[in-house]
C-alpha cells in the first residue's frame, strides 16, 4: 500500500505550492496543445483530400504531359513538353478495362465581356466527362450537351469577381473574337470541387479553336481515363504506361508522361502530409522541451526546499527507491495533468479552427499519444531532480538549512 500513500503524498506536495506547480503545469499545457492541433491539421488536412479523391471515384487515371520530374516543376514545362495527343487517347481505348477516355485541353486565355477584359482558365473538354465527374456541378443554368458549340459553363468566382458587372446566364462573352454563350454557372464548392470556380470550361472542339495559335495539332494537356467496374486501376494504369511507352518509343524508367491512379495519388498525399506533420509536431515540440525544463527546475527547486524532510525520511527508513518514486510520481503528476488539460486545450482549439473551415483530426490514437508522451516528458525531466534526492546522506540532508 505505500505506492498509494508515496502518490497522495506527491499529490499534497503539489497542492502545497500551487502557483509552482500551476505555472509548470501551464509549460506542459501549451507544449502539448500545440503538438496536438498542429498533427490534427495535418491528418485533417490528409483525410480531407482522401475524401475529396473518394468522392472523384476510385476508379480514374490521370494522365499528364511531361516525366514525373517535370510534373514536379509544373504545368508550363508540361505544355512545353507537349507529350500527349488524341492519338494517346484513342490508342488507350483499346486496353481491356478501359470504360472511357477523355483528352483534355487547358490553359489561360483573355476574354472580353462588356468592354472589360480578364484573364481566366479555359478547360476544352467533352460533355460525357462533365457527367462522369462528379464535382462539375451547375448552381444556375445547364452543362453542355453532345454537339453543342460555342458556348461555356463558368465558375462561381469568374461570375461575380472578373468584372465589374456579374455575369449571368445566356449572356455572351468574346474570345478571341468569337462570341460564346454562357449556359450554365457551377456551384461554388470545396475541395476538388472549389478549383472550378476560376475555370471556363467548353466542348473541346472549341478549344482547339481557342488555342490554336498555341497548342500543336491533337494536343492534350491532360488525358482522363475511367476503368471499367471489376478492373483494378493500379493493373490498367501499369498496362496504360506500357502502351504509352510504345507509343512513344521511350524505355522504363524515360517515360515523357506521367500516369497517376488512385493509389500513386493516394501515396503521394500521404507522404506530403506526413512530412507536413512530422515538420509541425518538431516546432511544437520546442514548446514541450521548454516545459520539460520548466518541469526540471520545479524539481530541483523542490528537492533544495525539502533536503531537510528527505533527511527525516531516510532517518526513519525511507530507502533511495522510495525518495526517487515519491518525486518521478510528482513529476508524472505534472506532466499529465498537463497533458489533460492541453488536450482540452486542444480539442478547442481544433473547434475554432473547424469553424473557419480549417480541417482537423484528433484520433483517438493521437489524444493518448499526446497523454502518455506528456507523462513520459514529467517523468524524465523529473528523474535527474528525483536521483539526487534519493541519493542524499541522512547525516547531511539534517543538517541542511
Amino acid at each position: 500500500m505505500y505506492h498509494l500513500d508515496l502518490l497522495n503524498y506527491a499529490v499534497n506536495n503539489l497542492f502545497n505550492r500551487k502557483l509552482r506547480s500551476y505555472l509548470t503545469i501551464l509549460g506542459i499545457v501549451i507544449g502539448i496543445a500545440a503538438i496536438v492541433v498542429l498533427i490534427s491539421i495535418a491528418q485533417g488536412v490528409n483525410d480531407f483530400i482522401m475524401n475529396q479523391l473518394g468522392a472523384l471515384g476510385g476508379n480514374w487515371i490521370s494522365i499528364n504531359p511531361g516525366s514525373p520530374k517535370q510534373s514536379m516543376m509544373g504545368s508550363v514545362m508540361s505544355a512545353v513538353s507537349a507529350t500527349l495527343s488524341t492519338n494517346d487517347a484513342n490508342a488507350l481505348k483499346a486496353i481491356p478495362g478501359v470504360q472511357k477516355v477523355y483528352p483534355m485541353l487547358q490553359d489561360r486565355s483573355v476574354i472580353q465581356f462588356k468592354n472589360e477584359t480578364g484573364r481566366v482558365i479555359i478547360v476544352g473538354v467533352d460533355s460525357e466527362a462533365l457527367k462522369d465527374v462528379s464535382y462539375y456541378e451547375v448552381d444556375k443554368g445547364r452543362l453542355y450537351k453532345s454537339g453543342e458549340r460555342r458556348i461555356v459553363v463558368i465558375g462561381d468566382s469568374i461570375a461575380n469577381g472578373v468584372f465589374k458587372t456579374n455575369i449571368t446566364v445566356n449572356q455572351v462573352i468574346q474570345i478571341k473574337g468569337a462570341s460564346f454563350r454562357v449556359i450554365g454557372i457551377f456551384k461554388k464548392g470545396g475541395g476538388l470541387a472549389a478549383a472550378t470556380g476560376g475555370m471556363m470550361v467548353m466542348p473541346l472542339e472549341d478549344a482547339k479553336f481557342i488555342f490554336g495559335d498555341q497548342k500543336l495539332p491533337n494536343q492534350a494537356d491532360e488525358i482522363l481515363v475511367e476503368t471499367a467496374n471489376g478492373y483494378d486501376p493500379e493493373v490498367i494504369g501499369s498496362q496504360v504506361s506500357t502502351k504509352l511507352r510504345q507509343l512513344h518509343h521511350v524505355k522504363e524508367g524515360e517515360e515523357d508522361f506521367t500516369v497517376q491512379t488512385p493509389a500513386s495519388i493516394a501515396q503521394t498525399v500521404n507522404t506530403i502530409t506526413g512530412t507536413l506533420a512530422l515538420f509541425l509536431a518538431g516546432i511544437s515540440g520546442i514548446a514541450l522541451i521548454v516545459g520539460g525544463i520548466g518541469i526540471a527546475n520545479t524539481m530541483f527547486m523542490s528537492v533544495m526546499e525539502r533536503t531537510k524532510e528527505i533527511g527525516i525520511l531516510k532517518a526513519i527508513g525511507a530507502t533511495e527507491n522510495v525518495v526517487l518514486e515519491m518525486f518521478l510520481l510528482e513529476a508524472g503528476i505534472i506532466g499529465l495533468v498537463g497533458g489533460a488539460l492541453g488536450l482540452v486545450l486542444a480539442a478547442v482549439a481544433t473547434l475554432v479552427l473547424n469553424y473557419f473551415g480549417v480541417p482537423t483530426d484528433i484520433s483517438p490514437e493521437l489524444a493518448t499519444f499526446g497523454l502518455l508522451f506528456s507523462m513520459v516528458v514529467g517523468v524524465i525531466a523529473g528523474f535527474f531532480p528525483a536521483r539526487r534526492a534519493a541519493r542524499l546522506l541522512p547525516v547531511e540532508a539534517l543538517r541542511y538549512e
